[in-house]
């Protein structure tokens, strides 16, 4: 099963619309690892490659390199790091967010496999913005560019739009940066060890 999972790093069809076995999948996969199920686990794991293969659903793909990054103790699967970050960017790639996302703050935090790109993470967060609308992106858009990460990009007019856009869209954390570092304009840096980290810590 683990193999098929990574066969998706080379076979990936043009986006359609996800399907959802994708949904049905992981929750077959959570109930299965949550009663200590291997059959149950299998189950989901070849709905998901049904996702994946037979109906293009790019969601599918998405879960699949979350699960070869995870690996499964329940299952004998260890984690498929460099499998994973190819399905993944194959992903990006084709523009699909959730990777689009995922990727760029991968390269934030210089973190599982990749290596710390501060520009190429801001060109991701905006390429999520401007075509999908992604709010969270644009919250981080707008964190690049005010924390000055990206040399050149620190603009009064478009962090103002990206961050307004995120507090509008209700992005836990979005309203604090905005009067914390923004508005009042801090004199110390926001230079968390782990982006990811401070992004779960936020609130409304």
């Amino acid at each position: 099963m683990l193999k098929k999972l990574l066969i998706l790093a080379t076979f990936l069809s043009p986006i359609v619309e996800a399907s959802p076995l994708s949904d049905s999948a992981m929750r077959l996969i959570k109930i299965g690892n949550e009663i200590g199920s291997p059959d149950v686990v299998l189950r989901g794991q070849s709905l998901l490659l049904k996702g994946a293969f037979d109906l293009n659903d790019f969601d599918a793909m998405y879960e699949a390199s979350k699960q070869v990054r995870q690996g499964s103790d329940l299952m004998g699967y260890q984690s498929k790091e460099r499998e994973a970050n190819e399905i993944l960017i194959k992903l990006v790639r084709r523009s699909y967010d959730p990777a689009l996302y995922e990727y760029a703050l991968y390269l934030l935090d210089g973190s599982d496999g990749f290596i710390k790109n501060e520009f190429l993470a801001l060109n991701l967060f905006e390429e999520s913005f401007t075509i999908h609308g992604n709010a969270k992106s644009a919250m981080m858009s707008a964190i690049i560019r005010n924390e000055s990460l990206v040399p050149g990009t620190k603009k009064s007019y478009r962090i103002d739009e990206l961050i307004t856009f995120s507090i509008l869209n209700k992005v836990s954390g979005a309203q604090a940066y905005k009067t914390k570092h923004i508005d009042k304009d801090y004199l110390y840096d926001l230079k968390p060890a782990s982006w990811r980290q401070w992004i779960s810590e936020q609130s409304l």
